[in-house]
């Protein structure tokens, strides 16, 4: 009802009005209307403009200052070189540590993954199997874990992973204790690069074990197979390397 009464009001005001009068008014509300239709686009606008014309300033200051820079290298001297000898020595190094981060990778991929319990056994049995096939007896293959009532417990991954986390190498270790000859030790040290998996000695313990060999066992031909040196004659003393290997897997 209010919002009737006040168009007839509007309406009664409007009547007064000459046509000319009306003309202006229609004119200066159509104005109005430009004008915050115009204002509603220009304040985006402007903005955009603003950083646009921010962000040339700015990338105009970097290339100012950037050839600054360059005209202060023209002498530039490194080490006796000039600016484009470094550079050509800068893009070698870096290929250079591309080569030996992909050789890295590489040697990483030849280890034994920690889950991978089958081929851990595997390469036991290499190792093993390489020692035998020289002048060398093992007398013990075990795992170093970080405690030591663990030593008898057969590998897991939760093992494994403790263990290597223990040592300095990070990766599980394996103790090794053998009888050998000087030559037999040499091939199986040899021997490890030819492994399907990495096996790498990193502590060592070896000592010479000296025994005056019984003539009796010479004349019946029991000279053990690991001995070195001249056991053919009577008397002769029987001679060996005591040796303990650790070796990460």
């Amino acid at each position: 009802m209010k919002s009737v009464m006040l168009l007839h009001r509007v309406a009664a005001r409007w009547a007064r009005f000459s046509g000319g009068e009306r003309h202006q008014i229609v004119g200066a509300g159509c104005f109005l209307m430009a004008l915050c239709y115009g204002l509603l686009l220009w304040m985006p606008g402007n903005k955009q403009l603003g950083d646009l014309i921010y962000k040339e300033q700015k990338q105009n200051a970097r290339a100012r200052a950037s050839d600054k820079a360059g005209e202060g290298l023209k002498g530039f001297s490194f080490d006796g070189l000039d600016l484009a000898a470094t550079r050509e020595e800068l893009t070698r190094a870096r290929k250079s540590r591309v080569a030996l981060e992909t050789e890295r990778e590489r040697l990483l991929g030849r280890f034994v993954p920690l889950e991978d319990l089958e081929t851990l056994q595997s390469l036991k049995s290499e190792l093993t199997r390489l020692a035998e096939s020289g002048d060398m007896e093992i007398t013990a293959l075990e795992h170093i874990y970080r405690r030591k009532e663990d030593r008898d417990r057969p590998p897991t991954l939760e093992l494994l992973k403790d263990a290597s986390e223990g040592n300095p190498y990070k990766r599980p270790l394996l103790r090794l204790k053998a009888r050998a000859s000087y030559r037999g030790l040499m091939e199986f040290l040899d021997g490890l690069s030819k492994l399907s998996k990495v096996a790498a000695p990193v502590w060592s313990d070896i000592g010479v074990k000296i025994e005056e060999a019984d003539s009796a066992q010479h004349r019946r031909g029991s000279v053990p197979r690991n001995t070195f040196g001249d056991p053919g004659g009577l008397g002769s003393p029987r001679q060996w390397l005591e040796v303990e290997i650790h070796l990460a897997i």
